[in-house]
């Protein structure tokens, strides 16, 4: 409540200034938050899913390592030469020594095709005695020390298998890390029977490549490890042959997991009984998201104080040409209408609104003008029909008299005369009204043409279609007498045989009506109506009631949508349209 206090005696500049202030502060705060959790979220995810293809990639290459090497000690156990030595009796003598070569020179063709294959064994299952080629001695190779250690500790390279398969360092003096292959030799010719057992020693490349995924990622660590949770292939050679604790918590080929602090990734690799696991840190996976964080919040920092120093800097050049708009509006309030913005000095979008300003004030003056001028001509032709009811007052009182004189006197055509003249100025003066129902303003027709008839020879004949559902309508009186006596003057005495007729008719339309005046005098010319209906709005207050002062008062009175509209007619005469409101309403002007 104190804040908002203090803000209400703010000006205009300074609210200006702490909103923006504040909402820019809010802005950077809400798109550093947004911007900072995305990026820790792809930048997680990106480097999860670079880690889980990796594991497919490594997976997907030593699972057809692995193939080629079971592929190889099939068609190895399937060899002539080793069906022959292993089926063989003999254990000694020439025969003996003959199978024995044949092996060796299998084995050495085997070993000349798998540069990386360390030793190769067949062994006799009845006698024990075996056939060795490698690139060490047997006893380099401590072949008759570690072979049976190392079978034990051998699992089947899958569930059911008989063949097995072994990671360690029991052979070779260097103590280095070999993988060995244990395949029985069956017999090709009866079932299931076993005759002896082929071993073969290889320098497996999965470890080298482990060690170099590792170099990339110091906190990375990649091995290999059996269906029993025992570590058997890895780069840190002090972790071989320990057990992971988290056996339990891998279910199906594949998936990861946290546990303390580390992501898990694991993998089986193809149906063999290994897996491939991908130890990391999970804050490795953060680190960039925490150097992207904070490089971001310093920008954002940066960006945001020097957003909120140049907004102010901005508002003091905008608020000037403002203060000057507000400045002439004061003005303006006090009644100084010929107050004027100078646009000098001012940006284009200030300059416009200096423009509006001013083009506001000229409207204002323009409207200011047309009411005056409007005013005038009401003014005017009140003026007008004020001094046209002067005499008639004088005429009426004058015409009731010679009317019953002559009903004493027994002339019945001047009383009819001077009656209808009585009756015409009597309607003309309409206890001052200016609006008058149409049936009063169709008496007055009636008796103007009365006079009209009895000075020219009954020339004027008057068709009156108008139903007495409109006698009610509205209408400024002594409309339609003028365009009576146009066409009396200008179309039917001036044309041959000197007699016409004039026609009523009215429609309505919505909530406007439509009296048409129809004569069948000489007409005009398309371009005469054309001008005539152009002109017709135009005042000239020295015509007394003409046609376009006609035009004017209803326009005045009703709107400018009302008004005359000339058309040219069938039977060669002229046509004139009144449109006024069927409510006779004025419009706020007034009615006159």
């Amino acid at each position: 409540m104190k804040l908002r206090k203090q803000m209400s005696e703010w000006n205009l500049k300074k609210k200006i200034t702490f909103f923006l202030t504040l909402v820019m502060m809010m802005t950077s705060v809400v798109i550093l938050l947004i911007s900072t959790i995305s990026a820790a979220y792809h930048m997680t995810n990106q480097s999860k899913d670079m880690a889980r293809r990796q594991l497919d990639m490594l997976v997907s290459n030593y699972d057809d390592t692995l193939k080629q090497y079971q592929d190889l000690a099939v068609a190895m156990v399937i060899e002539d030469s080793v069906q022959k030595y292993c089926k063989s009796a003999n254990n000694a003598g020439t025969g003996y020594e003959q199978e024995a070569l044949g092996v060796y020179n299998c084995l050495m063709n085997m070993q000349n095709v798998r540069s990386n294959l360390n030793f190769a064994v067949v062994e006799k299952e009845s006698s024990g005695r075996y056939v060795y080629k490698g690139n060490s001695s047997v006893v380099d190779a401590k072949f008759d020390v570690a072979y049976q250690t190392d079978y034990e500790a051998s699992i089947p390279i899958k569930e059911g298998n008989t063949v097995r398969m072994s990671f360690g360092n029991a052979y070779f003096r260097d103590g280095r890390y070999t993988l060995t292959l244990y395949h029985p030799v069956y017999s090709t010719s009866t079932i299931h029977e076993v005759k002896g057992m082929l071993v073969l020693n290889f320098n497996d490349s999965l470890v080298e490549q482990l060690r170099q995924e590792e170099n990339h990622q110091t906190d990375l660590e990649l091995f290999l490890m059996d269906c029993n949770g025992r570590i058997v292939s890895i780069s840190n050679e002090g972790r071989i042959g320990t057990t992971v604790s988290y056996l339990d918590q891998m279910e199906g080929g594949s998936g990861s997991f946290q546990k303390d602090g580390m992501l898990i990734n694991y993998q089986k690799v193809g149906k063999w009984n290994y897996y491939l696991i991908h130890e990391i840190p999970v804050l490795e996976f953060y680190r960039e998201s925490i150097v992207v964080m904070v490089l971001m919040m310093v920008l954002t920092i940066a960006m945001t104080a020097f957003a909120i120093v140049f907004q102010r800097r901005m508002i003091n050049s905008f608020y000037e040409p403002m203060n000057r708009v507000l400045s002439a509006m004061d003005d303006v309030s006090l009644g100084k209408l010929d107050e004027r913005i100078d646009m000098e000095s001012m940006d284009v979008d200030s300059r416009k609104l200096a423009e509006g300003f001013n083009s506001m004030m000229e409207e204002i003056d323009m409207l200011m003008e047309q009411v005056k001028m409007e005013q005038h001509q009401m003014e005017q032709i009140r003026f007008n029909a004020l001094q046209a009811q002067i005499k008639p007052h004088f005429l009426y009182n004058t015409l009731e008299c010679i009317h019953w004189q002559a009903v004493v006197d027994g002339n019945k055509e001047i009383s009819t005369m001077v009656k209808a003249m009585a009756q015409y100025y009597r309607i003309c003066l309409s206890r001052g009204k200016e609006v008058i129902a149409l049936r009063e303003e169709l008496e007055h027709i009636r008796s103007y043409l009365i006079i009209q008839n009895m000075r020219y020879d009954n020339i004027i004949e008057l068709v009156d279609h108008i139903s007495e559902e409109y006698y009610n309508v509205q209408i400024p009186k002594m409309t339609l007498q003028p365009l009576v006596e146009n066409a009396i003057y200008h179309g039917i005495r001036i044309k041959e045989g000197g007699k016409g007729t004039i026609v009523l008719e009215i429609r309505a339309c919505g909530e406007d009506i439509y009296l048409s005046l129809c004569d069948s005098g000489t007409g005009m010319t398309q371009e005469e109506i054309d001008e005539m209906n152009q002109s017709i709005s135009l005042y000239d207050e020295t015509f007394g009631y003409g046609v376009r002062n006609v035009n004017k008062r209803i326009e005045l009175m009703f709107g400018t949508e009302y008004g005359l509209r000339y058309f040219r007619n069938e039977q060669g005469g002229v046509t004139v349209e009144i449109r006024l409101p069927r409510g006779g309403k004025s419009e706020d002007k007034g009615v006159i």
